[in-house]
């Protein structure tokens, strides 16, 4: 349109209403400053349109500008918009007022605790208590981690959502670990730990002159806040539409410099020897008890197949990969053979719940037979007594044969609920575990 062709939007950076964080950590209110420009010599009306941060939603808008909220199904987020009319040569802010959700409450973590504290209650003895005890303190570090990190936190806004964002991230980690029996099988002291890999970035100035340069250097999406050793002054943030973190830092580049920097890193791309070996001895308990059943070659392909996955990702990481994204490659790839090597898991543990279902029907027909072999009442007696029974002595026997019948149906009936309840809870949580690692490795 010619007589918008001047005109132009700025969104100017977050800023806190007031200036002020308060010492209680209750923060003010976010102002975010619409600034709308009309370098035309007319007055126009602008539809302006403004995506909110993803964690705001209507609630969270305590004073729009007049602008009206909507939701965006492309992005998966809400945006303001609305007609605004500038004068000739105007320029106008548009103050825009939310809540500040950009804190992780302490009473979030203590529930977060208190799951953690369940967890190692329920799950915390599966390798032995002393494991657990370190498993468990490991969780709640982290979550002090959080705790101390947001605190020391008196950045911009804008670097503050991001170190939300990040633990945000964590958060749902930990959770999830806590409610993983494979987590609590790890070993706490694994060597593999310890280890360490480099993580190499390059910044270049190739003007004639020093030049102020914003860094963006994005993380493999594994890596948290804590895995970094040294940040070497930089910031860790998190681009939201990536889904990834990113160290950030601004500053002077000498004319025609290169600068290389390198990031330690903990070593967290590798899938631990105890959770292989786990998947191997079940794999081969369930097989030992397949083998005298109408599955066992199902079971034995089933089994071969986990030990072939289980033995190519020894293979792999057995290999010294020359730089990081090759290291971070072979785990990957790993990491997708382990998932399959516990999804075949979990179809041999179905397979084993179908023979053993199979069995016990199996015993109560043949139970059922023997009593209907015996078609009369005098056969029941001569096969006890070897003899006619009296009257009496006939209502005895059906009493005691009913009572018998009750007593063993009820007591199967019991044992197949509780069963059933048991294998349905187990497959339900490997669910929720393959689930939340797909997600992960997504």
């Amino acid at each position: 349109m010619p007589g918008c062709r001047k005109f132009f939007l700025l969104v100017a950076s977050f800023g806190i209403a007031f200036g002020v964080f308060f010492s209680n950590s209750v923060l003010a209110d976010v102002i975010i400053n619409v600034l709308a420009v009309n370098g035309s010599d007319r007055s126009v009306d602008k539809n302006i349109e403004f995506s909110l941060p993803g964690e705001i939603t209507p609630d969270d808008v305590l004073d729009s500008a007049g602008l009206e909220i909507a939701y965006n199904v492309k992005d998966s987020g809400y945006f303001l918009h609305g007609l605004v009319n500038l004068s000739p040569k105007e320029s106008r802010t548009l103050k825009v007022r939310v809540r500040d959700v950009w804190e992780i409450s302490s009473a979030r973590l203590d529930e977060i605790r208190a799951e953690i504290e369940t967890s190692y209650k329920e799950m915390g003895a599966e390798k032995d208590q002393q494991n657990g005890d370190l498993l468990k303190q490991s969780l709640l570090s982290k979550l002090d981690y959080i705790l101390q990190d947001q605190a020391a936190s008196t950045g911009s806004i804008d670097s503050r959502i991001d170190i939300y964002r990040n633990h945000i991230q964590n958060l749902n980690e930990i959770r999830d670990k806590a409610k993983s029996i494979d987590f609590w099988r790890s070993n706490a002291k694994d060597p593999a730990q310890d280890k360490s890999v480099f993580f190499k970035v390059s910044i270049n100035n190739p003007t004639e002159r020093t030049k102020k340069i914003k860094q963006q250097h994005f993380l493999p999406k594994e890596v948290k806040p804590e895995y970094i050793i040294d940040r070497k002054g930089y910031e860790i943030r998190f681009d939201e539409k990536k889904n990834q973190p990113f160290l950030f830092k601004e500053e002077d580049i000498a004319a025609k410099d290169t600068k290389t920097i390198s990031f330690e890193i903990r070593d967290v791309w590798y899938v631990p020897d105890n959770l292989k070996q786990y998947v191997r001895d079940r794999a081969k308990s369930i097989y030992d008890l397949m083998l005298r059943s109408p599955f066992k070659q199902t079971a034995e392909d089933l089994y071969n197949e986990i030990i072939n996955l289980t033995d190519l990702i020894d293979s792999l990481q057995a290999i010294h990969q020359k730089d990081i994204e090759q290291h971070i490659g072979a785990y990957r790839l790993n990491q997708e053979r382990f998932l399959r090597s516990k999804q075949l898991l979990d179809d041999l543990e179905k397979l084993l719940s179908r023979h053993r279902s199979e069995l016990e029907k199996s015993k109560i027909k043949n139970v059922m037979q023997k009593m209907q072999s015996m078609k009369s009442l005098a056969r029941v007696s001569q096969a006890i007594f070897d003899k006619k029974p009296t009257v009496n002595a006939a209502w005895k026997i059906i009493g005691v044969v009913m009572l018998f019948l009750a007593i063993f149906m009820l007591s199967y009936t019991v044992f197949l609920f509780l069963r059933s309840s048991r294998e349905k809870k187990q497959e339900l949580l490997k669910q929720d575990e393959n689930a939340a690692a797909g997600v992960k490795n997504s």
